[in-house]
């Protein structure tokens, strides 16, 4: 579906099992071969740099024993700081969540080298995790599209 001027661009991932608004169209997609979130298998990132700011959507498949044996907390706990870590970041805040009726975490964070600041939302949707993110230089006011950008993620099951 194709976006008009000031509108976001409906993307759907069905490999992802994902949709979200973007404020631009084209998401870049690829592969993520190095990652501090070594439980996961399948990593795939979906990015677009739009308003100053990149927003993007990771996907990370944890292993079924994986998920037999650690608990969804232990799993966010790790996962936000193998996100922190991967982007050089600080926590500034974060609150656990519940996100489709999946347990998530809520994180805001900043990064001092880049003089970057963010937001992102985990998901652990049964085996898959969700990363959703936005994050913009602290020089410029956060883009309007954010809001919308979280509020329109949803994913669904197999």
């Amino acid at each position: 579906m194709r976006a008009t001027a000031g509108e976001p661009f409906v993307y759907r991932s069905e490999a992802g099992r994902f949709s979200v608004d973007l404020p631009a169209e084209s998401p870049f997609v690829r592969e993520l071969s190095e990652s501090k979130f070594s439980i996961t298998d399948n990593n795939v990132l979906h990015t677009v740099f739009a308003e100053g700011a990149e927003f993007s959507i990771e996907i990370h498949d944890i292993p079924r024993i994986a998920k037999l044996l650690l608990s969804s907390r232990y799993i966010l706990d790790r996962s936000v700081a193998g996100m922190l870590e991967d982007i050089g970041a600080r926590e500034v805040d974060s609150a656990e969540a519940s996100f489709q009726g999946k347990p998530a975490r809520e994180v805001v964070f900043e990064i001092p080298e880049r003089a970057f600041t963010g937001r992102s939302l985990l998901v652990l949707a049964e085996r898959r995790l969700y990363l959703v993110s936005v994050q913009h230089p602290r020089s410029i006011p956060p883009p309007g599209s954010i809001a919308p950008f979280f509020e329109s993620f949803s994913f669904w099951l197999e």
